[in-house]
């Protein structure tokens, strides 16, 4: 089971009719997979506006490539490889800014405060990261892409991506003070070790991660 909001089934016959033009498959698989579409085409830019067009661009040419979709792994993680695609060229080409609206959060519970408390700061000390930092970290600790995947997206080498990693956690640390560390800074191991994942399969466990879930609405 993954960690990722993308996984969610899409049954054989929705897909086969999708393939074959039917409109309607085709705007089940849109509602299906919009919500997480649209959050992590925000997390990579955090920028709604140009969240949404990445959104809109990205199921555009998801469902025009069909077709090439060979069904030897899940549907949503192709998906969200397209999506991810369309987030990082967006990023590149948008102007940066230093400042975004942040998200709200609210204690379900009163024990759920201090869990609260973190979510605003992370979002903060987010918001404060070098726009491709800040996509690095979120797809390896969120998303569970290892180094030399993140890296194809850019176009770079998987250098690149550790040393992104290492620069957005310490980074994060600095911002969120001594007490708090996301992650594990250590990015030494070769991105194609078995242990690239093992933050990921304790995300699939545990259901949690330490980055705020929650996309806002307004103005980049």
């Amino acid at each position: 089971m993954s960690g990722s909001a993308f996984d969610i089934t899409l049954d054989d016959v929705t897909l086969a009719r999708a393939r074959r033009g039917d409109e309607a498959a085709r705007e089940r698989i849109f509602r299906l997979y919009h919500q997480p579409v649209y959050a992590i085409a925000y997390r990579v830019c955090q920028c709604p506006e140009l969240a949404q067009d990445v959104t809109q661009e990205a199921f555009i040419n998801a469902l025009e490539r069909l077709r090439q979709f060979r069904g030897d792994s899940p549907f949503w993680g192709w998906l969200r490889r397209v999506v991810v695609n369309h987030a990082i060229s967006a990023l590149r080409r948008a102007p940066k800014h230093d400042a975004i609206e942040l998200e709200e959060y609210h204690a379900a519970a009163p024990g759920d405060a201090g869990r609260v408390e973190l979510g605003l700061d992370l979002a903060d000390a987010l918001s404060r990261l070098d726009p491709e930092d800040r996509a690095v970290v979120w797809l390896y600790d969120v998303e569970g892409y290892n180094h030399a995947e993140i890296a194809g997206f850019f176009g770079l080498t998987a250098s690149f991506s550790k040393t992104r990693l290492s620069r957005a956690r310490a980074r994060l640390r600095e911002l969120m003070g001594p007490g708090m560390n996301p992650r594990d800074t250590s990015t030494d191991q070769p991105a194609s070790e078995p242990t690239e994942r093992d933050h990921d399969r304790e995300q699939a466990t545990s259901g949690k991660s330490p980055y705020p879930a929650g996309v806002p609405a307004g103005g980049c």
